[in-house]
């Protein structure tokens, strides 16, 4: 690594405020992450390294860091080598609990999808809207 890049991250973890780092987004809150990750039908896989860059990159613009390779580098440094055991583990645990409601939720969606395809019957209806609303689509 470059002797400036070094002396521009070694400013930066110097400067850096870990409280912020280490605070989990949405306070713990596994739904609310879980869906700012969705993207209608997609999601976002979510890591626990993922999450912190996102207080890491928090902490970069407040301190008007905004070169991406010194965040990059920053990231693994705290992830790796600064940051214990649990906090990774803390990091990690909403990030799987974030992804496996998003998974149950995609899941429950295919499900629901698979058995209006299956609908093969005409539905009874009381007037033309109903007839065409409920016949009027097939399903490949």
């Amino acid at each position: 690594m470059p002797v400036q890049h070094k002396t521009v991250l070694n400013d930066f973890l110097n400067r850096v405020n870990y409280i912020t780092i280490y605070l989990l987004p949405y306070n713990n809150n596994a739904q609310i992450l879980a869906a700012l990750a969705r993207n209608g039908r997609r999601f976002q896989r979510l890591t626990g390294k993922g999450l912190m860059k996102r207080n890491i990159i928090r902490e970069a613009k407040r301190l008007h860091i905004r070169r991406q390779h010194i965040i990059y580098l920053a990231t693994n440094q705290i992830w790796n080598m600064v940051s214990t055991t649990s906090q990774r583990n803390r990091f990690n645990t909403l990030a799987e609990n974030a992804n496996h409601i998003n998974r149950t939720m995609n899941d429950a969606n295919n499900n629901t999808l698979d058995r209006i395809s299956q609908i093969t019957m005409p539905q009874a209806t009381n007037n033309l809207y109903e007839a065409n609303f409920f016949n009027g689509t097939s399903f490949p």
